[in-house]
């Protein structure tokens, strides 16, 4: 990866900065570090991105199919595909930023990549905001779902968000931007202003809290249920037997009811009561359950933050601490932890979102799997169809050479 080491001036007025950079002051272009973390970049994000590529488009048109068959939730199909949309284009975004030839790049190039980047992650941000407030309604809300909940609204708020990231996003070029050499060092911290990386910093962050605190609230009434339905459920099978000697038969008490029940139900029930004592329920199997809750909340409040996060916190870091011409060694290694590892680790949230949200989803990967199946039976299908016309072809063929040889013979004859 190579850089101009040109002095190049810019005029605050402008929205600029108003100093003579080095390009060598923003970032240790001779260290071995440096050139082989950006390399890393160079190297990693064409495969990472054409890996979202095609995940992710996959998710859209199975949701795009899970829609057109009127399958419920619409909303929820609505969020996730949002979602989905979304995060293919960033993969588009970063494959296109890497694949375009450098020395055509340009100061409005960069931005409209950066914007496509910037507007989709936050876009995507607040779609997860979004099936988060969905799920929390549909599960402790139910009865109110629907009407609170329903596609026409769904498609607003998907607006909505796709607004919000359009314009944070693309506010570089409408004017508000530093400076990135003509576009020859893309970086959002070189491009957008102080101000604008807090702004988009901040925008970023609110709905993950939102995510964190209303699946904070459906993890705790989720566990709350289950230790009710396992008190419930030892309730049930504390059933104290007694032998009565005078008459032989099996008194079954529930609760310390008295009524005797009749030999028939007594019979039917022994086996099923028996039947405990061959193996005890162990407490592993009711565990299950308590961790599934604990895990869907764990990855989906903590793919976001485990990604863009220290992408997030460096900024404001460098924000705080740092300037353009800051040639410190804490700044350079700053920007270059920015430039490429963080933001690295931050498109993989790309790839994980449709493994989270989509094939986590018990109607999605039903849908899935069902498409998968038929298409796997149609190809089946159709293969035994043509081996088996392919076999009678042959006979038949077979059949009229024999008829011929005999034909020829009778005549020869």
């Amino acid at each position: 990866m190579e850089y101009t080491t040109e002095f190049f001036t810019t005029d605050a007025a402008d929205g600029i900065f108003s100093k003579t950079v080095n390009i060598n002051d923003t970032i240790d272009t001779n260290a071995t570090s440096t050139q082989t973390t950006l390399l890393l970049y160079d190297y990693l994000i064409p495969t990472i991105g054409s890996v979202i590529i095609l995940v992710n488009l996959v998710v859209v048109i199975s949701s795009g199919l899970i829609l057109r068959n009127g399958q419920e939730p619409r909303s929820t199909y609505l969020f996730l595909g949002n979602v989905a949309m979304t995060d293919l284009i960033t993969g588009i975004a970063v494959v296109f930023g890497q694949a375009y030839p450098k020395a055509k790049r340009d100061h409005y190039l960069c931005a409209v990549q950066l914007g496509m980047i910037v507007s989709s992650t936050l876009t995507s941000v607040y779609s997860v905001g979004l099936i988060a407030v969905d799920r929390f309604l549909y599960i402790l809300h139910g009865m109110q779902y629907q009407s609170w909940v329903y596609p026409t609204r769904a498609r607003l708020l998907i607006c909505l968000a796709w607004t919000i990231g359009i314009i944070v996003g693309f506010l570089p070029l409408m004017g508000w931007y530093g400076d990135t050499n003509n576009g020859q060092i893309c970086w959002f911290i070189l491009l957008a202003p102080k101000g604008l990386v807090l702004i988009t910093v901040l925008l970023g962050i609110l709905p993950i809290i939102l995510v964190l605190f209303l699946y904070s609230i459906i993890l705790y009434h989720a566990l709350r249920k289950i230790v009710q339905l396992q008190r419930q459920s030892r309730n049930r099978n504390n059933v104290d037997i007694e032998e009565d000697p005078s008459s032989g038969n099996i008194r079954m008490f529930r609760g310390g009811s008295n009524n005797a029940e009749n030999p028939e139900e007594i019979n039917t029930r022994k086996k099923g009561i028996l039947s405990l004592f061959k193996k005890k329920p162990s407490a592993s199997v009711k565990s299950p359950n308590k961790w599934k809750a604990i895990k869907v909340v764990l990855f989906t409040t903590g793919s976001f933050l485990i990604t863009w996060s220290p992408y997030f916190i460096a900024s404001v870091i460098y924000v705080f601490s740092c300037d353009i011409d800051d040639a410190t060694k804490k700044c350079k290694t700053i920007r270059t932890l920015i430039a490429s590892p963080l933001a690295i680790l931050g498109f993989m949230n790309s790839f994980l979102n449709p493994i989270i949200y989509a094939w986590w989803h018990k109607g999605f990967r039903t849908f899935f799997k069902k498409k998968v199946d038929t298409i796997v039976m149609r190809t089946t299908r159709d293969y035994m169809i043509n081996s088996a016309s392919q076999s009678k072809s042959t006979e038949s063929s077979k059949g009229e050479s024999k008829m011929s040889r005999r034909e020829s013979d009778n005549n020869s004859v």
